[in-house]
């Protein structure tokens, strides 16, 4: 890697040049780290991704001004979030990539599960979503298509969809997926001929978990939107 010109610094004074060289160190490390991401997350994770990339560019720039304590911050920080995008991958991703090149792949069992999914005797459901998506997924379709049914038979039946998150992220960029992700419940009822009326939304981001634990089955769990009976 290129060592950025920080070398230069060392001729300065003796705290310059720790500096210099954490700096290139952190640089070095969060470099690695995209590198290794760009193999998996750049199509599993492009969001994370992208924004991994855009903090090491930060990095970079912060050199050039010779400011290395926030060159240091954003390199850590892309490093950071690079390895979340890489861990994040693995669970569905190779069955996503695979679908997108063969859409009848796993295509029975899909459709297995959505019929089980589809038989319902409550209004108030649980819709799972995939990492860092706001998508409905088939087996989602199948619950929120039954439900509708049940919400145009009883005009006065009204439901609140409440958006939750993972903790990864910010506290506002969950908000706002978890308001996406309401939404999306939202349309979807209302294409299948609910009323507007019947239907409220709120978004709880990250503050709501299912599971508090800090792994891939307790984020699974997380990333939900619940539809509950409203007064």
């Amino acid at each position: 890697m290129r060592a950025f010109a920080l070398t230069i610094a060392c001729t300065l004074a003796l705290g310059a040049c720790a500096k210099v060289n954490q700096g290139e160190q952190e640089l070095a490390a969060a470099e690695q780290a995209i590198a290794d991401a760009r193999v998996r997350a750049k199509d599993c994770m492009p969001e994370s991704f992208t924004a991994a990339e855009a903090l090491l560019g930060q990095a970079k720039a912060a050199v050039a001004k010779k400011d290395y304590k926030d060159a240091m911050a954003k390199a850590n920080e892309a490093s950071k979030l690079a390895k979340q995008a890489i861990a994040a991958s693995p669970d569905g991703c190779d069955k996503k990539l695979k679908e997108a090149l063969d859409p009848n792949l796993n295509k029975a069992s899909a459709t297995d599960a959505a019929n089980r999914s589809a038989d319902l005797s409550s209004i108030e459901q649980t819709i799972y979503f995939d990492y860092n998506d706001a998508a409905i997924r088939e087996d989602g379709k199948a619950i929120l298509t039954k439900l509708a049914s049940m919400l145009m038979k009883d005009p006065g039946l009204k439901v609140e969809i409440e958006g939750h998150c993972d903790d990864r992220g910010s506290t506002e960029y969950n908000l706002h997926l978890g308001d996406r992700r309401a939404r999306a419940v939202e349309k979807y009822l209302l294409t299948q001929g609910v009323k507007a009326g019947q239907i409220s939304t709120i978004s709880y981001g990250e503050e709501r978990p299912i599971d508090p634990n800090d792994n891939d089955a307790a984020w699974a769990k997380n990333r939900r939107a619940e539809i509950k009976k409203a007064s």
